[in-house]
Protein backbone atom coordinates (compact mmCIF):
# COMPACT_ATOMS: atom_id res chain seq x y z
CA UNK A 1 0.00 0.00 0.00
CA UNK A 2 1.15 3.66 -1.07
CA UNK A 3 2.50 5.39 1.95
CA UNK A 4 0.17 8.62 2.71
CA UNK A 5 2.52 11.81 2.70
CA UNK A 6 1.46 14.21 5.67
CA UNK A 7 0.32 17.10 2.68
CA UNK A 8 -2.08 14.18 2.26
CA UNK A 9 -3.16 13.14 5.41
CA UNK A 10 -4.04 16.72 6.50
CA UNK A 11 -6.11 17.51 3.30
CA UNK A 12 -8.19 14.16 3.70
CA UNK A 13 -8.65 15.27 7.33
CA UNK A 14 -10.07 17.81 6.39
CA UNK A 15 -10.43 21.16 8.77
CA UNK A 16 -12.10 18.87 12.13
CA UNK A 17 -9.36 16.66 11.76
CA UNK A 18 -6.53 19.21 11.54
CA UNK A 19 -6.19 20.12 15.14
CA UNK A 20 -5.76 16.38 16.04
CA UNK A 21 -3.31 15.74 13.19
CA UNK A 22 -1.08 19.21 13.92
CA UNK A 23 -0.98 17.38 17.30
CA UNK A 24 0.38 14.18 16.09
CA UNK A 25 2.35 15.22 14.00
CA UNK A 26 3.95 17.59 16.53
CA UNK A 27 6.97 19.19 15.76
CA UNK A 28 9.07 16.10 15.13
CA UNK A 29 11.06 16.64 18.41
CA UNK A 30 12.38 19.12 20.37
CA UNK A 31 15.42 19.75 17.83
CA UNK A 32 12.71 20.69 15.02
CA UNK A 33 11.11 23.23 13.82
CA UNK A 34 8.83 23.41 11.38
CA UNK A 35 7.66 25.57 8.60
CA UNK A 36 4.46 25.42 6.44
CA UNK A 37 4.43 27.25 2.98
CA UNK A 38 2.93 26.72 -0.83
CA UNK A 39 5.25 24.96 -2.34
CA UNK A 40 7.15 23.54 0.61
CA UNK A 41 7.23 20.03 -1.38
CA UNK A 42 7.89 21.43 -5.03
CA UNK A 43 10.70 19.75 -6.75
CA UNK A 44 11.70 22.91 -8.02
CA UNK A 45 12.57 24.43 -4.52
CA UNK A 46 13.90 21.39 -3.06
CA UNK A 47 17.46 22.99 -3.26
CA UNK A 48 16.01 26.43 -1.89
CA UNK A 49 14.49 24.38 0.97
CA UNK A 50 17.59 22.88 1.64
CA UNK A 51 19.32 26.16 1.82
CA UNK A 52 17.11 27.42 3.99
CA UNK A 53 16.92 24.42 6.42
CA UNK A 54 21.03 24.16 6.80
CA UNK A 55 21.34 27.70 7.15
CA UNK A 56 18.26 27.84 9.70
CA UNK A 57 20.15 25.11 11.77
CA UNK A 58 23.88 26.84 11.84
CA UNK A 59 21.75 29.52 13.28
CA UNK A 60 19.86 27.74 15.67
CA UNK A 61 21.05 24.34 16.29
CA UNK A 62 17.22 22.87 15.45
CA UNK A 63 16.32 20.81 12.65
CA UNK A 64 13.70 22.72 10.01
CA UNK A 65 10.68 20.72 8.58
CA UNK A 66 9.12 22.20 5.76
CA UNK A 67 5.91 21.35 4.83
CA UNK A 68 3.90 22.23 1.44
CA UNK A 69 0.13 23.21 1.14
CA UNK A 70 -2.50 24.66 -0.82
CA UNK A 71 -3.58 28.15 0.49
CA UNK A 72 -7.04 26.79 1.24
CA UNK A 73 -5.64 23.90 3.12
CA UNK A 74 -2.94 25.61 4.61
CA UNK A 75 -5.25 28.19 6.29
CA UNK A 76 -7.63 26.16 7.33
CA UNK A 77 -5.35 24.14 9.29
CA UNK A 78 -3.52 26.63 10.98
CA UNK A 79 -6.72 28.07 12.36
CA UNK A 80 -7.72 24.99 14.14
CA UNK A 81 -4.22 23.66 14.83
CA UNK A 82 -2.17 26.09 15.10
CA UNK A 83 -2.79 27.03 18.80
CA UNK A 84 -0.76 23.52 19.54
CA UNK A 85 2.77 25.11 18.25
CA UNK A 86 2.63 23.60 14.61
CA UNK A 87 3.97 25.16 12.64
CA UNK A 88 6.40 27.31 14.15
CA UNK A 89 6.46 29.47 10.77
CA UNK A 90 3.64 30.24 8.42
CA UNK A 91 3.79 31.64 4.92
CA UNK A 92 0.26 32.75 3.21
CA UNK A 93 -1.37 35.37 1.50
CA UNK A 94 -2.41 38.74 1.91
CA UNK A 95 -5.70 38.14 4.07
CA UNK A 96 -4.52 35.81 6.08
CA UNK A 97 -2.71 37.92 8.62
CA UNK A 98 -5.93 39.32 9.35
CA UNK A 99 -7.72 36.15 9.88
CA UNK A 100 -4.75 34.70 12.42
CA UNK A 101 -4.98 37.83 14.49
CA UNK A 102 -8.87 37.77 14.93
CA UNK A 103 -7.88 33.68 16.14
CA UNK A 104 -4.72 34.77 18.37
CA UNK A 105 -2.57 32.22 16.04
CA UNK A 106 0.50 34.77 14.93
CA UNK A 107 3.06 37.01 17.67
CA UNK A 108 3.71 40.17 16.68
CA UNK A 109 6.75 41.28 15.53
CA UNK A 110 7.08 45.01 16.57
CA UNK A 111 9.53 44.86 19.47
CA UNK A 112 11.53 41.84 17.13
CA UNK A 113 12.39 44.07 14.13
CA UNK A 114 16.15 44.39 15.14
CA UNK A 115 16.31 40.43 15.64
CA UNK A 116 15.90 41.11 11.72
CA UNK A 117 19.31 42.29 9.95
CA UNK A 118 17.64 43.36 6.78
CA UNK A 119 14.82 44.98 8.08
CA UNK A 120 15.57 48.58 6.68
CA UNK A 121 15.30 47.61 3.26
CA UNK A 122 12.30 46.18 2.90
CA UNK A 123 9.48 48.96 1.67
CA UNK A 124 7.57 50.62 3.63
CA UNK A 125 4.30 49.84 0.94
CA UNK A 126 5.14 46.13 1.86
CA UNK A 127 5.26 46.52 5.35
CA UNK A 128 2.27 48.38 6.02
CA UNK A 129 0.50 46.19 4.45
CA UNK A 130 0.80 43.91 7.91
CA UNK A 131 0.87 46.58 10.07
CA UNK A 132 -2.95 47.06 12.24
CA UNK A 133 -4.26 47.56 16.09
CA UNK A 134 -0.42 48.86 16.28
CA UNK A 135 1.61 45.74 15.63
CA UNK A 136 3.70 44.40 12.69
CA UNK A 137 2.12 40.71 12.06
CA UNK A 138 4.39 39.53 9.15
CA UNK A 139 7.60 40.74 7.17
CA UNK A 140 7.08 40.78 3.22
CA UNK A 141 8.77 38.32 1.13
CA UNK A 142 7.54 38.85 -2.52
CA UNK A 143 4.60 41.10 -4.25
CA UNK A 144 3.13 42.95 -7.14
CA UNK A 145 1.02 45.62 -7.92
CA UNK A 146 -2.13 46.21 -10.55
CA UNK A 147 -0.98 47.63 -14.08
CA UNK A 148 -2.39 48.24 -17.31
CA UNK A 149 -1.26 45.94 -20.52
CA UNK A 150 -1.54 46.91 -23.78
CA UNK A 151 -0.72 45.78 -27.37
CA UNK A 152 2.17 47.91 -28.24
CA UNK A 153 1.49 47.41 -32.11
CA UNK A 154 -2.49 48.31 -32.03
CA UNK A 155 -1.97 50.98 -30.01
CA UNK A 156 0.64 53.25 -32.31
CA UNK A 157 -2.15 52.54 -35.34
CA UNK A 158 -4.29 54.75 -33.36
CA UNK A 159 -1.01 57.58 -32.73
CA UNK A 160 -0.48 56.21 -29.30
CA UNK A 161 3.66 55.01 -29.65
CA UNK A 162 4.23 56.25 -25.84
CA UNK A 163 1.45 54.29 -23.95
CA UNK A 164 -2.31 54.58 -23.63
CA UNK A 165 -3.46 58.03 -22.31
CA UNK A 166 -4.10 58.41 -18.23
CA UNK A 167 -7.10 60.11 -18.70
CA UNK A 168 -10.15 57.80 -17.94
CA UNK A 169 -12.61 59.69 -20.78
CA UNK A 170 -10.06 60.03 -23.30
CA UNK A 171 -8.53 55.73 -22.72
CA UNK A 172 -12.30 54.41 -23.01
CA UNK A 173 -12.77 56.47 -26.55
CA UNK A 174 -9.45 54.94 -27.46
CA UNK A 175 -11.01 51.61 -26.18
CA UNK A 176 -14.26 52.35 -27.93
CA UNK A 177 -12.57 52.84 -30.93
CA UNK A 178 -10.51 50.07 -31.55
CA UNK A 179 -13.40 47.97 -30.84
CA UNK A 180 -15.68 49.34 -33.28
CA UNK A 181 -13.01 49.31 -35.63
CA UNK A 182 -11.96 45.81 -34.91
CA UNK A 183 -14.32 42.40 -35.83
CA UNK A 184 -11.67 40.48 -33.43
CA UNK A 185 -10.40 42.15 -30.54
CA UNK A 186 -11.42 43.99 -27.82
CA UNK A 187 -10.72 47.73 -26.97
CA UNK A 188 -10.82 46.89 -23.34
CA UNK A 189 -11.15 44.27 -21.23
CA UNK A 190 -11.74 43.61 -17.16
CA UNK A 191 -12.76 40.50 -15.14
CA UNK A 192 -16.25 40.66 -14.43
CA UNK A 193 -17.49 37.17 -13.45
CA UNK A 194 -19.45 37.02 -9.75
CA UNK A 195 -17.14 34.87 -7.42
CA UNK A 196 -13.90 35.80 -9.12
CA UNK A 197 -11.64 37.68 -7.07
CA UNK A 198 -9.46 39.54 -9.56
CA UNK A 199 -13.04 41.27 -10.40
CA UNK A 200 -12.73 42.88 -6.96
CA UNK A 201 -8.65 43.29 -7.44
CA UNK A 202 -9.65 45.52 -10.37
CA UNK A 203 -12.29 47.59 -8.96
CA UNK A 204 -10.86 48.49 -6.24
CA UNK A 205 -7.27 49.36 -8.21
CA UNK A 206 -10.22 52.11 -9.39
CA UNK A 207 -11.09 52.93 -5.85
CA UNK A 208 -7.59 53.75 -4.11
CA UNK A 209 -7.23 56.16 -7.00
CA UNK A 210 -9.70 57.99 -5.29
CA UNK A 211 -9.12 56.87 -1.58
CA UNK A 212 -5.43 56.83 -1.89
CA UNK A 213 -5.26 54.34 0.91
CA UNK A 214 -7.56 51.27 1.67
CA UNK A 215 -11.11 50.66 1.05
CA UNK A 216 -11.25 51.36 4.97
CA UNK A 217 -9.49 52.94 7.79
CA UNK A 218 -9.50 51.94 11.23
CA UNK A 219 -10.41 55.11 13.61
CA UNK A 220 -10.15 53.70 17.13
CA UNK A 221 -13.03 52.27 17.49
CA UNK A 222 -13.61 50.07 14.22
CA UNK A 223 -13.11 50.16 10.34
CA UNK A 224 -14.57 53.24 8.74
CA UNK A 225 -15.14 53.27 4.96
CA UNK A 226 -13.14 56.04 2.83
CA UNK A 227 -14.91 55.88 -0.54
CA UNK A 228 -18.45 57.35 -0.99
CA UNK A 229 -21.32 56.84 -3.60
CA UNK A 230 -19.75 59.75 -5.87
CA UNK A 231 -15.92 57.79 -6.05
CA UNK A 232 -18.22 54.61 -6.96
CA UNK A 233 -20.36 56.45 -9.31
CA UNK A 234 -17.33 57.60 -10.97
CA UNK A 235 -15.80 54.27 -11.55
CA UNK A 236 -18.95 52.04 -12.43
CA UNK A 237 -20.03 54.61 -14.63
CA UNK A 238 -17.03 55.61 -16.54
CA UNK A 239 -15.18 52.46 -16.85
CA UNK A 240 -17.89 49.72 -15.92
CA UNK A 241 -20.57 50.90 -17.78
CA UNK A 242 -18.59 51.97 -20.66
CA UNK A 243 -17.15 48.61 -21.02
CA UNK A 244 -20.29 46.90 -22.80
CA UNK A 245 -23.03 50.18 -22.92
CA UNK A 246 -23.49 53.53 -24.36
CA UNK A 247 -22.61 54.85 -28.13
CA UNK A 248 -18.75 52.78 -27.86
CA UNK A 249 -18.44 49.96 -26.01
CA UNK A 250 -14.96 48.69 -25.28
CA UNK A 251 -15.79 44.94 -25.30
CA UNK A 252 -17.98 42.95 -26.62
CA UNK A 253 -21.40 41.56 -24.49
CA UNK A 254 -20.15 38.39 -24.90
CA UNK A 255 -17.44 39.19 -22.60
CA UNK A 256 -20.00 39.98 -19.77
CA UNK A 257 -19.06 38.38 -16.87
CA UNK A 258 -15.53 36.55 -17.99
CA UNK A 259 -12.66 35.44 -15.47
CA UNK A 260 -9.61 35.82 -15.54
CA UNK A 261 -8.68 33.15 -17.57
CA UNK A 262 -10.52 34.93 -20.68
CA UNK A 263 -9.10 38.48 -19.53
CA UNK A 264 -5.30 37.18 -19.31
CA UNK A 265 -5.16 34.14 -22.00
CA UNK A 266 -7.59 36.18 -24.17
CA UNK A 267 -4.74 39.23 -24.16
CA UNK A 268 -1.71 36.87 -25.16
CA UNK A 269 -3.85 35.33 -27.79
CA UNK A 270 -4.68 38.81 -29.55
CA UNK A 271 -8.48 39.44 -28.13
CA UNK A 272 -7.87 42.33 -26.36
CA UNK A 273 -6.00 45.41 -26.96
CA UNK A 274 -5.46 46.67 -22.99
CA UNK A 275 -6.30 44.66 -20.15
CA UNK A 276 -5.38 45.12 -15.94
CA UNK A 277 -2.98 42.56 -15.23
CA UNK A 278 0.39 41.95 -13.04
CA UNK A 279 3.78 40.39 -14.06
CA UNK A 280 2.73 36.97 -14.48
CA UNK A 281 1.09 37.74 -17.95
CA UNK A 282 5.00 36.83 -18.92
CA UNK A 283 4.00 33.21 -18.04
CA UNK A 284 1.67 32.61 -20.59
CA UNK A 285 3.90 31.02 -23.38
CA UNK A 286 2.33 28.07 -24.27
CA UNK A 287 2.74 28.92 -28.28
CA UNK A 288 4.48 30.75 -30.59
CA UNK A 289 2.38 33.24 -30.72
CA UNK A 290 1.90 33.51 -27.12
CA UNK A 291 5.55 34.03 -27.19
CA UNK A 292 5.71 36.75 -29.75
CA UNK A 293 2.91 39.26 -27.82
CA UNK A 294 4.91 38.59 -24.25
CA UNK A 295 8.15 39.39 -25.51
CA UNK A 296 7.37 41.96 -28.97
CA UNK A 297 3.91 43.16 -28.74
CA UNK A 298 3.34 43.61 -24.93
CA UNK A 299 4.12 46.87 -22.88
CA UNK A 300 2.54 48.01 -19.47
CA UNK A 301 1.65 51.71 -18.09
CA UNK A 302 0.07 52.57 -14.72
CA UNK A 303 -3.86 52.25 -14.95
CA UNK A 304 -5.24 55.51 -16.40
CA UNK A 305 -7.41 57.07 -13.93
CA UNK A 306 -10.01 60.08 -13.42
CA UNK A 307 -8.23 64.02 -12.98
CA UNK A 308 -8.63 64.17 -9.25
CA UNK A 309 -7.29 60.86 -8.46
CA UNK A 310 -3.73 59.38 -7.66
CA UNK A 311 -1.81 56.56 -9.60
CA UNK A 312 -2.71 54.29 -7.20
CA UNK A 313 -3.15 50.69 -7.56
CA UNK A 314 -4.49 47.42 -5.65
CA UNK A 315 -1.07 45.41 -4.14
CA UNK A 316 -0.97 42.22 -3.34
CA UNK A 317 1.96 41.32 -0.59
CA UNK A 318 2.59 37.58 0.74
CA UNK A 319 3.54 37.33 4.57
CA UNK A 320 5.84 34.93 6.64
CA UNK A 321 4.61 34.82 10.36
CA UNK A 322 5.54 33.53 13.53
CA UNK A 323 3.04 31.31 15.32
CA UNK A 324 3.03 32.77 19.05
CA UNK A 325 2.14 29.40 20.34
CA UNK A 326 6.05 27.76 19.38
CA UNK A 327 7.43 26.33 21.69
CA UNK A 328 10.56 28.15 20.35
CA UNK A 329 9.58 32.22 18.93
CA UNK A 330 13.63 33.32 19.03
CA UNK A 331 14.39 30.31 16.20
CA UNK A 332 11.24 30.54 14.87
CA UNK A 333 12.38 34.35 14.22
CA UNK A 334 15.25 33.23 12.35
CA UNK A 335 13.69 30.76 9.91
CA UNK A 336 11.57 33.90 9.10
CA UNK A 337 14.58 36.41 8.98
CA UNK A 338 16.71 34.43 6.83
CA UNK A 339 13.07 32.96 4.80
CA UNK A 340 12.77 36.84 3.97
CA UNK A 341 16.27 38.21 3.68
CA UNK A 342 17.78 39.65 0.26
CA UNK A 343 19.80 36.17 0.18
CA UNK A 344 17.20 34.41 -0.32
CA UNK A 345 14.89 36.57 -2.88
CA UNK A 346 17.40 35.96 -5.05
CA UNK A 347 18.40 32.53 -4.64
CA UNK A 348 14.13 32.17 -4.95
CA UNK A 349 14.15 34.73 -8.12
CA UNK A 350 16.85 31.50 -9.98
CA UNK A 351 13.86 29.01 -9.79
CA UNK A 352 10.96 31.38 -10.24
CA UNK A 353 12.06 35.28 -11.99
CA UNK A 354 8.30 35.76 -11.46
CA UNK A 355 8.64 36.00 -7.32
CA UNK A 356 10.95 39.14 -7.42
CA UNK A 357 9.39 40.94 -10.58
CA UNK A 358 8.56 43.70 -7.85
CA UNK A 359 10.80 43.02 -5.27
CA UNK A 360 10.23 44.35 -1.47
CA UNK A 361 13.20 44.71 -0.34
CA UNK A 362 15.57 47.53 -1.93
CA UNK A 363 18.55 45.44 -2.06
CA UNK A 364 17.18 42.53 -4.35
CA UNK A 365 17.02 43.69 -8.06
CA UNK A 366 14.05 43.29 -10.16
CA UNK A 367 13.89 40.39 -12.55
CA UNK A 368 12.53 42.64 -14.87
CA UNK A 369 14.58 43.15 -17.79
CA UNK A 370 12.67 43.96 -20.74
CA UNK A 371 11.34 48.27 -20.50
CA UNK A 372 8.44 47.55 -21.63
CA UNK A 373 7.92 46.34 -18.58
CA UNK A 374 9.53 48.38 -15.82
CA UNK A 375 5.82 50.12 -15.19
CA UNK A 376 4.76 47.22 -12.68
CA UNK A 377 7.54 48.19 -10.51
CA UNK A 378 5.99 51.76 -10.67
CA UNK A 379 2.92 50.01 -10.01
CA UNK A 380 4.31 47.98 -7.03
CA UNK A 381 5.12 51.37 -5.22
CA UNK A 382 1.84 52.80 -5.59
CA UNK A 383 0.22 50.39 -4.42
CA UNK A 384 -2.47 49.73 -1.26
CA UNK A 385 -2.68 46.58 0.24
CA UNK A 386 -6.46 45.80 1.51
CA UNK A 387 -7.30 46.68 5.01
CA UNK A 388 -7.50 43.29 7.06
CA UNK A 389 -10.56 42.84 7.34
CA UNK A 390 -13.49 40.08 6.84
CA UNK A 391 -13.80 40.99 3.14
CA UNK A 392 -16.78 38.27 2.30
CA UNK A 393 -19.62 40.52 2.30
CA UNK A 394 -17.60 43.80 1.01
CA UNK A 395 -17.07 41.09 -1.70
CA UNK A 396 -20.62 40.26 -2.31
CA UNK A 397 -21.63 44.65 -2.54
CA UNK A 398 -18.52 44.49 -5.55
CA UNK A 399 -20.04 41.97 -7.20
CA UNK A 400 -23.64 43.04 -7.20
CA UNK A 401 -23.01 46.55 -8.05
CA UNK A 402 -20.57 45.81 -11.13
CA UNK A 403 -23.01 43.09 -12.65
CA UNK A 404 -26.21 45.31 -11.98
CA UNK A 405 -24.26 48.40 -14.17
CA UNK A 406 -22.39 45.83 -17.33
CA UNK A 407 -26.24 43.86 -17.58
CA UNK A 408 -27.75 47.04 -17.16
CA UNK A 409 -30.18 46.46 -14.55
CA UNK A 410 -29.31 49.74 -12.38
CA UNK A 411 -27.71 53.06 -13.75
CA UNK A 412 -24.34 53.46 -12.25
CA UNK A 413 -25.39 56.17 -10.05
CA UNK A 414 -28.01 53.59 -8.54
CA UNK A 415 -25.66 50.86 -8.18
CA UNK A 416 -23.24 53.38 -6.31
CA UNK A 417 -25.69 54.83 -3.97
CA UNK A 418 -26.37 50.59 -2.87
CA UNK A 419 -23.10 49.82 -3.14
CA UNK A 420 -21.81 52.48 -0.06
CA UNK A 421 -25.00 51.34 2.23
CA UNK A 422 -23.79 47.73 1.93
CA UNK A 423 -20.71 48.57 2.15
CA UNK A 424 -21.39 51.15 5.16
CA UNK A 425 -23.23 47.90 6.60
CA UNK A 426 -20.48 45.38 5.85
CA UNK A 427 -19.64 43.12 9.31
CA UNK A 428 -15.37 44.05 8.24
CA UNK A 429 -14.84 42.60 12.14
CA UNK A 430 -11.89 40.34 11.67
CA UNK A 431 -13.45 37.02 11.52
CA UNK A 432 -11.25 34.23 11.49
CA UNK A 433 -14.26 31.64 9.39
CA UNK A 434 -14.48 34.94 6.65
CA UNK A 435 -13.82 33.34 3.37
Amino acid sequence: MREISKRELLRAGGAAAAASVAGCLGSGGDDQLTFWWIDGDSDDYEDHNEWLAETVESETDRELEITGYAYSDLRQNVLTGGRQGTPDVIEGVIEHPGDYVAADIIEPLTDRTDEIPHFDGFHESALDAFRFQDELWALPYTGNGRALVYNKEVLAEYGYEDGPPEDIDEFMELAGTINEDRDDMNGFHLTTERGEVRATQEFLSHVYQHTDGSLYEWDGDGWALQADSDAFEAILGDIYYRLFHGDQPTAGSEYQSAGWETNDVGFTEGEHAMIHCGPWIEGFRDTDAQVEMVEENAAVSLLPKHADASDATYMEVKPVMLNAHSDDLDSGMAVASAWSSPEALERMAEINPGAVATPVHEDVESTLEDEDYTAFVDAFENGVAPAPIAWGSVREGIYDAIENVIFDEQTPAEAADELERALEAADVDLDPDAE
